[in-house]
């Protein structure tokens, strides 16, 4: 609606009109969330009302998709709102206030509170553009007075005026209605552009108002009373039901397949391209109704030793199998590619049972082709320095280097948003426990090595080898994984199709252990969410498990792949499936 976007640029401002500080404020940090303000955010948050109207920092300030303009700012959240950093605008609008109210309001609100009003109410303020009042509940207490009394400021008058209050506050969006919020009180509730209005009764006078925690139940509604609850999705074609976090909803979108593994969207049509590594071939899936169920699958090409990724380059589909590096084009009617050119010969073959088949291939942002190449064995030095490293090259194939060695078979390696930083996920050796070594997350550098085959973990020496200066120099890993996990797929999330607190956060598929490693114990077979801070690895959160059921697996996770809706799509090459996890709330 036109009046709802009426104030999207009014008043979303900082404090001190005209007024640009001489310095930036220091660090001020609150170990209730063990996150800290700095800067301009301090300054707009100390200046316009601090705790009561802001609430506690929830993140630290993170690069993030905003959803009105697509553009992507400096975000930081607070329990009540957002701040976004603007440098392209003059003080005082160099920092902007998000539109929590109108983004949250309750799809549920019967009519009656969203309806226009039939007129001004007397002894209420009444607002034209939204068509609805606000009232004190109790005298001079109440929504009317709190509104008035607040606002940024945008001079040196101590005074609150209109456009002040407009600014922080925005219109009201409802009438008051009872409603229960994340704390479960049910209240007196009315919604603002920019706040949420709870009038509490039984609370002194000063604390009858508060602002409602919009920003936490926006910015990760799982966890904004606490911790993260899961529900059970059941499907007529599953021996067992999956389990998501509440909110999320997740469904098959394709399956018969023998073994898919990694994904692309074709940037001409967005079908999705699967490699499956069991059929050694490549299907491509068609959604014809727009229902977000691929109802249609179309062989491109078959024929290869272990198909395991594809990726589409300049507009063109590269596939990576244990021996080649293809490109494939001309498709004809029914989905075949009529031309087939090896741009580039790998090594391959095994020296014992631990020998890594797999090739990942990827363009990167720098507009260079990167593949994968797992070591030959378990524990070995390696005679061909292509083997368990990371390559890079110009899409012709021309002038291969070697980004980084010492990659025992990093499978999956995807960008961290808005950056040019490499990431990548690597499996740890066998035979030396249950419990180590671990499987690794690692920021991929050009020019380091990461230790094997020489070392484990945090530069543990592996116990063929003898001198400990072997895994002197070494880079540590950023994040430790769990041990014999197998982490293959890994995507980072930019999108806006889930809660925001995952913007910038990893997602990584765990294929699951191998029994003789675990005595049987069985673990991974999960999806995995990696909470980045500060731009670095901090903690694992389960997001879609359930594959393994008191060790009898039915799936296991492979590839990731985030569509533009914002949904994650997740192959699974046990059970030939593909399936959508969206957010749904």
């Amino acid at each position: 609606m036109r009046w709802l976007r009426l104030t999207a640029l009014i008043g979303l401002v900082v404090a001190l009109a005209g007024t640009v500080p001489a310095a930036q404020a220091a660090e001020l940090c609150f170990p209730e969330t063990g996150q800290c303000i700095s800067g301009r955010i301090r300054e707009y948050w100390e200046q316009n009302g601090g705790l009561p109207v802001f609430g506690l920092p929830l993140n630290a300030p993170n690069q993030e998709l905003n959803r009105d303009t697509l553009e992507v700012y400096q975000t930081q959240w607070f329990e009540r709102n957002r701040m976004e950093l603007h440098p392209e605008n003059a003080a005082p609008y160099d920092v902007l206030l998000g539109r929590l109210g109108a983004e949250s309001l309750p799809a549920d609100l019967p009519s009656s509170a969203l309806a226009r009003e039939a007129g001004p109410q007397a002894g209420c303020r009444w607002f034209e553009v939204t068509g609805h009042n606000v009232c004190n509940q109790q005298g001079a207490l109440g929504f009317k007075s709190y509104w008035e009394a607040h606002g940024l400021r945008f001079d040196s008058d101590p005074a609150v005026r209109f456009d002040e209050s407009l600014a922080l506050f925005g219109y009201p969006l409802t009438q008051p209605t009872q409603y229960t919020n994340s704390s479960g009180d049910t209240v007196l509730t009315q919604w603002f552009e920019r706040a949420r209005f709870e009038w509490h009764p039984s609370e002194p006078d000063a604390f009858k108002v508060l602002l409602g925690r919009l920003g936490a139940e926006v910015y990760d509604p799982n966890t904004a009373t606490g911790a993260v609850q899961y529900h059970s999705v059941s499907s007529p074609g599953w021996p067992y039901p999956l389990e998501v976090p509440l909110g999320f909803d997740i469904k098959e979108v394709a399956s018969g397949m023998v073994g898919p593994r990694f994904m692309a969207f074709d940037p001409a049509d967005h079908s999705l391209v699967v490699a499956d590594n069991k059929a050694n071939s490549i299907e491509r899936l068609r959604d014809t109704n727009g229902d977000g169920v691929f109802d249609q699958r179309q062989r491109v090409a078959d024929g290869f030793d272990v198909m395991h990724s594809v990726a589409f380059v300049n507009g063109a589909l590269y596939a990576a199998e244990e021996r080649h590096l293809w490109r494939l084009d001309d498709f004809g009617p029914d989905g075949r590619a009529q031309r087939k050119t090896n741009i580039l010969d790998l090594p391959s073959g095994a020296t014992d049972l631990y020998g890594h088949r797999t090739r990942t291939v990827a363009q990167g942002p720098d507009g260079l082709v990167y593949l994968s190449v797992g070591s030959s064995c378990d524990v070995c030095v390696e005679s061909d320095p292509w083997r368990a490293a990371l390559l890079r090259m110009p899409p012709d194939g021309s002038n291969v280097q070697v980004l980084a060695s010492g990659l025992r078979n990093t499978v999956g390696f995807a960008w961290r948003p808005y950056t040019t930083e490499l990431w990548g996920v690597d499996m740890g050796r066998n035979n030396i426990g249950a419990d180590r070594p671990p499987d690794e997350l690692n920021l991929i550098e050009a020019g380091k090595s990461y230790g094997w085959p020489y070392c484990y973990g945090d530069n543990q020496l592996n116990p063929e080898f003898s001198d400990p200066a072997l895994c002197a120099t070494p880079q540590r890993p950023a994040l430790n994984l769990p041990p014999h996990w197998s982490p293959l797929g890994i995507v980072f999330y930019a999108q806006l199709g889930f809660p925001p607190a995952y913007q910038g956060d990893a997602l990584v598929a765990f294929h699951g252990t191998g029994g003789e490693q675990v005595a049987n114990q069985l673990n991974g077979y999960l999806v995995s969410r990696v909470r980045f801070s500060q731009g670095r690895p901090v903690g694992l959160q389960d997001l879609v498990r359930g594959w393994n059921q008191n060790n009898t697996i039915w799936g296991r996770p492979v590839g990731l792949l985030v569509d533009r809706d914002g949904s994650l799509l997740i192959s699974d090459d046990f059970s030939g499936r593909v399936y959508r996890l969206s957010w749904t709330r």
